[in-house]
């Protein structure tokens, strides 16, 4: 079956689909599937992909400077993370302070240590999801997934950018539906949060983007409530018992974003406001090293610093 999603070569997203279908199979006729002279309905005919929202597990497999995509139990990734500054990365490219930081995690052992919770955070979630059939009593060819999408519904891969759960026609029956797998991955230490502003709570709520623009100096309150203080509490319960990525033997080393810069050679690019803190500054992005628990950190994309410097955010190494 071919995706339905794609990217083109300048990433961006397209899809292939046909005509609506009728529940029993057939294809429904122009009349039918014609609402007017703006709208159609279409039938997903082919597959997709599914990235979760809000969190960032390791990668198992990624491009690198080296050659092509490798696993990262390869022994070119083995050699690559044991200094990538002397094997293809331009070091020139990263502030002092930022690869001062990165620095002290390069070694022997990362690039295995990567794959490691890559493979325990892959096999994390496929229980969780057999988990789920299990309690619903349904087969792989029962099962759905209930998708809840945000801001971004796609991602310039074609992918659903969600929070994902099992679905279930009532929401208490058999049992009540747990936590999306999303925050599932985060308390059992699996994942790291990836807070993209404004994918998630409170601010994906909002009915504007400009009204989810956080006022300066309510950070902290904003974060000590709702969704966001659930999966802020979730990581700091995996850090204080050594769940997962915290593991006291061996924690996960480099961060999942910070494999996929390095393996592109490029450099981070979204802002970051200190969720731990009720200030003003949105720091730069070669200082989100500066927050040093990633809980802490609410990225703001690019393009949006503008609608948060109109409403009174400074920018960090501005005046």
């Amino acid at each position: 079956m071919p995706e339905t999603f794609f990217t083109l070569s300048d990433g961006s997203p397209r899809a292939v689909m046909g005509i609506r279908r009728k529940s029993n199979g057939t294809v429904q006729t122009l009349d039918e599937s014609v609402a007017d002279g703006d709208t159609v309905g279409a039938q997903l005919d082919g597959t997709g992909a599914i990235r979760f929202l809000g969190i960032d597990s390791p990668e198992k497999s990624f491009e690198q400077p080296l050659g092509g995509g490798q696993a990262l139990n390869s022994p070119k990734w083995e050699q690559y993370l044991t200094d990538p500054f002397a094997n293809g990365y331009p070091a020139h490219l990263l502030e002092t302070p930022l690869a001062t930081h990165l620095q002290a995690r390069f070694g022997s052992g990362a690039a295995a240590n990567h794959h490691k919770h890559a493979v325990a955070a892959g096999d994390s979630l496929k229980q969780l999801i057999q988990g789920d059939m299990t309690a619903l009593g349904q087969t792989l060819d029962q099962f759905q997934y209930f998708l809840s999408f945000s801001y971004e519904v796609f991602d310039r891969f074609g992918r659903f950018l969600v929070f994902l759960n099992r679905n279930q026609a009532n929401p208490n029956v058999p049992s009540p539906r747990p936590r999306s797998y999303n925050e599932r991955q985060l308390q059992a230490g699996r994942a790291l949060p990836y807070f993209i502003w404004p994918n998630v709570n409170p601010f994906r709520d909002a009915e504007t983007v400009a009204e989810a623009v956080l006022r300066p100096g309510t950070a902290n309150t904003v974060a000590e409530t709702g969704d966001l203080k659930r999966a802020r509490d979730f990581v700091k319960s995996a850090r204080a018992t050594n769940k997962g990525v915290f593991e006291v033997a061996d924690p996960l080393r480099f961060e999942a974003f910070e494999i996929r810069y390095l393996g592109r050679a490029e450099v981070p690019n979204r802002g970051v406001i200190d969720l731990s803190k009720n200030d003003d500054v949105i720091l730069r992005p070669q200082s989100y090293f500066k927050i040093p628990h990633p809980e802490d950190r609410l990225f703001i994309p690019s393009e949006f610093i503008p609608l948060f410097a109109a409403k009174g955010w400074r920018l960090e190494g501005f005046a």
